[in-house]
């Protein structure tokens, strides 16, 4: 049975692609890098999820204060918003190009899905790339939904998974001092053991990660994943409605008043801000009082993180876009979009740097780097692929990776090259 016919409103005709998503893209690395990174130095956590000791020093603290106020739950949030954002451009590009929109984007997503098991196993255990795979075939069946509606579903998917989370850390923590509550809860696992299976001889390194791939996979699906996909479908919706294009051009014909748009952005970042600082504050502790937070502690900061990530990544999302239709955003936009325009390679090659200089693959540095050292690294690599990929792009349409992806999606393309995406 073929599917119903597409809506087909204006913003999906439009084959122009807009810089500041690439801006976007580019920022939304900076974040996941910043979160990703703790599971390479640490990866204890990729076994119980927590670090198993405090901050060594209250500056080590400070720094995970920030990583997880500014960025925990809501960098792939933002990220997974501009994958529906373009999801809606490729199927655009593929009716401008009378090609199936199903084919491209099942090979898209097949392709995705192999890089994913593969970088799962061999560098990093928490890929989200198999999950966005999976959920692309998802999206791809509902490709037919109108705008508001897959808003609306995207705030219940959103508001009842984070709820859910939150009631159970709510209930935790009430149970927490009941007699057989502790025993009750999974034990955290040696750090010891971890590290050493993490940083020790190839072999070892390889079962470690195949272990931890094997046990995170169907926990980032239906966790991760599950926020994930609201987003896709908030970004579907944006690229339906032309948001970005009304926000970016004050030109348009319907251009996004900036006082509506404060309007959303600052209460959007005040409750978010002060629920991602009381996530943090029950993870870390207060700055100069680090701690380990117990079971039912780091459920309840993990809830609370969920509830925040959506409506902090709004706020911020919003107050940077009106940054960067700015005379000096311009200059922001060149020097950020070239990273944008090749996260795949950006979002892999971080986890190879990573993994060369944690793991059994390299360096193993795992367990022996401080929270400050951690965050230097993070802005190092950060800037570092700003400015390859800005070098790279000077000469190139797409990153390393970009290209054969794009020419297996465009396997059945009638023209020489494809019309840019948004």
């Amino acid at each position: 049975m073929s599917p119903a016919p597409q809506p087909r409103p204006s913003a999906e005709t439009r084959p122009h692609r807009l810089p500041a998503v690439d801006a976007l893209r580019a920022l939304a690395l900076l974040g996941i890098l910043a979160v990703n990174i703790w599971f390479f130095a640490d990866p204890v956590r990729l076994v119980g999820g927590e670090p198993t000791t405090p901050a060594a020093s209250t500056a080590d603290q400070l720094v995970e204060l920030v990583v997880t106020v500014v960025f925990e739950a809501k960098s792939y949030v933002l990220f997974s918003f501009l994958f529906g954002l373009s999801f809606v451009h490729q199927q655009a590009a593929a009716r401008r190009a009378g090609a199936s929109e199903t084919g491209r984007t099942l090979r898209r997503m097949l392709v995705l899905a192999v890089l994913g098991v593969l970088h799962g196993i061999l560098l990093f255990a928490g890929d989200i790339l198999l999950t966005y795979a999976i959920l692309g075939v998802l999206l791809l069946a509902l490709r037919g939904m109108r705008a508001r509606t897959a808003l609306a579903l995207a705030v219940v998917v959103a508001a009842g998974f984070s709820l859910v989370i939150l009631g159970f850390g709510v209930l935790a923590t009430l149970l927490a001092g009941t007699p057989g509550f502790a025993a009750a809860m999974p034990e955290s696992p040696g750090a010891a053991a971890a590290v050493a299976s993490y940083t020790g001889p190839v072999p070892e390194y390889l079962a470690f990660q195949l272990a931890r791939w094997t046990a995170l996979a169907p926990s980032i699906l239906l966790g991760q994943g599950i926020m994930a996909f609201a987003a896709f479908l908030a970004g579907l919706a944006a690229a339906r409605a032309q948001v970005l294009e009304r926000i970016l051009d004050r030109s348009a014909a319907r251009p996004a008043a900036t006082g509506r748009l404060v309007a959303i952005l600052l209460p959007s970042l005040l409750v978010g801000v002060a629920l991602s600082t009381t996530a943090a504050v029950l993870r870390h502790g207060l700055p100069g009082a680090p701690t380990t937070p117990d079971p039912a502690e780091s459920l309840l900061a993990s809830g609370l993180s969920l509830v925040a990530g959506p409506i902090q990544a709004t706020g911020a999302t919003l107050l940077v876009l009106l940054g960067l239709r700015s005379r000096p955003g311009d200059r922001l936009i060149a020097a950020l979009a070239p990273a944008g325009r090749m996260t795949l390679t950006n979002y892999l090659g971080q986890s190879l740097v990573l993994a060369l200089l944690f793991s059994g693959l390299g360096l193993g540095l795992a367990g022996e780097v401080s929270g400050v050292v951690v965050g230097l690294l993070v802005l190092g690599l950060w800037g570092g692929q700003l400015l390859v990929s800005a070098l790279w792009m000077r000469r190139f349409r797409t990153g390393p990776l970009e290209t054969p992806l794009r020419a297996i999606t465009y396997a059945d393309r009638r023209r020489t090259a494809p019309p840019p995406e948004g």
